[in-house]
């Protein structure tokens, strides 16, 4: 019966996949597979009642299945759906995307001392591992979805402190203090990055970086130099062209900006249609 329920999942009949995933369930009750497939089709089919249904089940059947709980709470909302997170991190105490969303769960909610808590325990877990990826990850999403730009800093600084060449960190930094309304400090963490990686194969996207920052505060002459910059580094930046066209309408610089619109469309459909 459960390939059936698969056979009906992979021809995208989720209600007869569903019915007979619950019927399997219902003979093997510890099957967690079975469970897991539940938790999936109940995601496709956006059955958030079915979803409660399913957490209560599963908990008076005690499922130890990190998979499950996870993927069940993607169905869910608020407390109930932190109860699925809290189960998944259960079964998996070290599962940091369950650590994440119960994070993120918390804040949506208005727990923010919670969720600030799970933050700063995952920060302190990508540092002792030397994962400057992770931290760079976690403090653009502090800065951008949570606000959180204490924390945020901190996990970009030591990302930074693992891996100092790497420029997205940089950008985030940057970006951090325009958050910060700091313009004098978002615009010379970009200039030093310049300074100190010369030769960096991302020196064209910093210069696109500073001109970002330029453009954020007003500073439009500075940002179209921060884009004329980029172009000299690499005459193929379609992104450096297509803000050098926005820049140039923007300041009244109409041939500039036709100029600049026109390559940039051509680097455009060259990516597009370029079959080498």
């Amino acid at each position: 019966m459960f390939d059936e329920a698969l056979v009906c999942f992979n021809s995208q009949d989720f209600p007869k996949a569903l019915e007979l995933t619950q019927s399997v369930i219902a003979l093997e009750p510890k099957w967690e597979e079975a469970w897991e497939q539940l938790a999936v089709l109940i995601q496709y089919l956006g059955d958030r009642l079915e979803a409660e249904r399913a957490l209560g089940k599963a908990r008076e059947f005690g499922i130890r299945s990190n998979r499950f709980w996870y993927l069940l709470a993607q169905s869910l909302h608020g407390p109930i759906a932190q109860e699925a997170y809290r189960l998944a991190l259960k079964d998996n105490p070290d599962d940091e995307q369950s650590l994440l969303e119960l994070a993120w769960s918390f804040r949506s909610t208005g727990n923010k001392e919670a969720a600030n808590k799970l933050y700063r325990y995952l920060l302190d877990v990508y540092t002792s591992r030397g994962d400057w990826s992770a931290l760079n990850s976690l403090g653009d999403t502090l800065r951008r979805l949570v606000g959180n730009l204490d924390d945020a800093e901190e996990a970009l600084r030591r990302s930074l402190g693992i891996k100092p060449d790497n420029f997205d960190t940089w950008k985030n930094i940057s970006y951090l203090m325009c958050s910060r309304r700091d313009p004098s400090a978002a615009q010379q963490t970009v200039r030093r990055f310049l300074q100190s990686y010369p030769e960096h194969p991302k020196r064209a996207e910093a210069w696109v970086c500073l001109a970002n920052v330029l453009r954020s505060f007003n500073d439009l002459t500075g940002a179209a130099e921060a884009v004329r910059q980029a172009i000299d580094v690499d005459p193929t930046g379609q992104v450096a062209w297509s803000k050098l066209a926005d820049i140039s309408f923007e300041t009244g610089n109409f041939n500039e900006g036709q100029r600049a619109l026109t390559r940039a469309n051509e680097l455009d459909r060259n990516k597009r249609f370029d079959t080498d």
